[in-house]
Parts: structure tokens; sequence; C-alpha cells
């Protein structure tokens, strides 16, 4: 992969000013994250997730910028040519209702909750939370024995928060080894947003979308899993509080992601909109759009200003849509 463009464009992002870079005409702005806590979250160490002062910064920054609308604008298309954005949560966390919505019903910001529907209510942890927790507990007291079971599963150190949903097992039996009880976490934690809690989101005015039932990495799964995930998320959501518009985001990426999915998942009328994470760009499909991750290491301002050079910089070059 050709990086130049990418460091081509953090080098002019230090450069430009935030006005003339934030003032060009770009797609939709989708902005999304995980969470946001004021607390260390021992089974989050997969992204550098923000505290409230930071996020309502972020979200004044915003504002400076673009016009907050509802999903129905997005999908609509309404807005064509306008500058807004829509925010959007992933992974369903408890703290989407606890800190998340308070701070956006007072400045006036919709937004759409994506929902793993597996885990909601607290029935079961994500696996890569799973290997955050592990991480953890061994910073704290190294175990040589699990560690060297670990390496050999080619998940030694850091490694292990790019564990995948085939790995769950390994995940599962090194936890075991060092007595972390996943049931305890869930019930002590309480990491996710319970069903109650989602249907108060949703009458509150935010929107609830599905993020596939267990958070699998699609490009590990066949084609029909990928489906069956969809529309088993989308179900659950649909039966809990028939939502306006059906809306699915794909877990982690959808790079990979089949165009005959995207045909699949609207033939079949599953849902009405999906998104991806591929940053800024325009998208090959018109009911699918793509999505900016803001949970990214440096300096918040100048990644979203190298973000949109990035885009004018493949614009120019033709290359600013996705194709599937």
């Amino acid at each position: 992969m050709n990086k130049i463009p990418r460091v081509f464009s953090f080098y002019l992002s230090r450069h430009l000013s935030d006005k003339r870079i934030l003032n060009r005409a770009i797609p939709c702005f989708l902005p999304f994250y995980h969470v946001v806590s004021n607390e260390k979250l021992p089974y989050i160490l997969n992204y550098p997730y923000r505290n409230v002062k930071q996020f309502e910064a972020e979200l004044d920054y915003f504002l400076k910028y673009f016009h907050p609308v509802e999903l129905e604008e997005i999908v609509s298309k309404k807005s064509t040519g306008e500058k807004v954005f829509h925010l959007s949560f992933d992974d369903g966390l408890r703290q989407c209702s606890d800190v998340i919505a308070p701070v956006l019903l007072r400045k006036g910001i919709p937004a759409t909750f994506f929902i793993n529907t597996a885990f909601v209510d607290n029935k079961n942890l994500f696996h890569r939370y799973k290997a955050s927790f592990i991480l953890n507990s061994l910073r704290k007291k190294p175990n040589p024995y699990v560690e060297k079971f670990l390496a050999a599963k080619d998940l030694a150190g850091e490694r292990i928060l790019a564990a995948s949903i085939a790995q769950v097992n390994v995940l599962n039996e090194a936890a075991g080894m060092l007595n972390i009880s996943f049931d305890a976490i869930l019930k002590g934690h309480k990491p996710y947003l319970t069903s109650e809690q989602i249907k108060k989101l949703a009458a509150e005015g935010f929107s609830i979308g599905a993020h596939s039932h267990i958070h699998p990495e699609f490009w590990e799964i066949s084609e029909q899993e990928q489906l069956n995930e969809a529309r088993t998320s989308i179900e659950w959501v649909n039966q809990l509080i028939k939502p306006a518009i059906k809306a699915f985001s794909f877990p982690f990426t959808d790079d990979r992601v089949p165009a005959s999915l995207l045909n699949s998942l609207k033939k079949e009328n599953i849902c009405d909109v999906t998104f991806g994470t591929a940053g800024i760009k325009n998208d090959s499909f018109s009911n699918h759009f793509q999505r900016y991750p803001v949970e990214q290491h440096g300096d918040f301002a100048r990644n979203l200003k190298a973000e949109i050079i990035y885009y004018e910089l493949r614009r120019w070059a033709g290359k600013a849509t996705v194709t599937h």
C-alpha cells in the first residue's frame, strides 16, 4: 500500500488552517465513537476512548463547521451539498445511556446507537474486550505459563488485542488459567446497555441500529454467516423498538464485504441503510455510507484535517469512491 498520500496529508494538516480545510466540500460527515468515560475501563485497550471533557470539546469542534442532522436526513439525502454531520456509536456500551446521551441531549445533537444484540443485558462479552481484560490482568501480575500458552497461539503481548472470533476459545482458556470469570465481569462491570436503556434512548429521540449479533470479523466468516449476523441483529432491534429506519453498521470494517451481500440486504429488505468505516469517502452503493473513526491516537483536529486532505488527494486521482 502506498503510504505517501497519507504522510503528505498529515504534513499539510500541520500547515493549513482549520477553517481552510474544514470548509471544503466533502461527502456527508459521519464521525463515530464507541464509548466516552472518565473511568479507566479494564476491558477496553483496543482504542483510545475519550473522557467527557475531550468528548464535549470535539462535539463543539464539529458544531463549529457542521450542522447536526437526524439519520432520516442522511438516508433521504435531503442534505446533499450542505455541511452536515451525523454521529454514531458502536457496540452498545452502557456509557451510551449514562454518559453520552445526556451530553448529546444538552447540546441538541442527534445520533444513532448501533447495538451488538448478543451482548444486550450483559449476556456475553465481545472477544476483543475479553482480550483486553486478559492483557490488563497479565500486566498487573505476569504469568509465564499463560504468556507461553498465548505465544504458542500467536497472541503474545499486545497481539492478543487483535484476537479474532475464531480464537475466542483460546481467550476463554487463558482466562480460566488466570481465574478470570467473564460472567463475574459482566455482572460486576455491566459494560453493556440493557433492553430498557435501549428503549429509553429510542424514546429520547435517538436512532437505534444493529451492529451484528456477536461482532465477528466479517472477512473470516462465510457470506451466508454474514447475512445471518445482519438479519439476526436487525430483527432483534425491530422487535424491541420498531425503528423508522432499519440501519446496520458493519463490525470492524466493510472492507472485503462483497457487493452480493449489500445487494442481498437491500433486495431482501433486511435493512434500509448500511455503514462502513473507511473514513471520509464516497461509496459505489447509494444506500451504503462510509463513517470516520474518531478514536485515533494523536491530535484530534489534525487527524480530521489530514483525513479531509487525503479525501481531496484521492478525489483528484479518481479514487475517492469505495467499491465492493
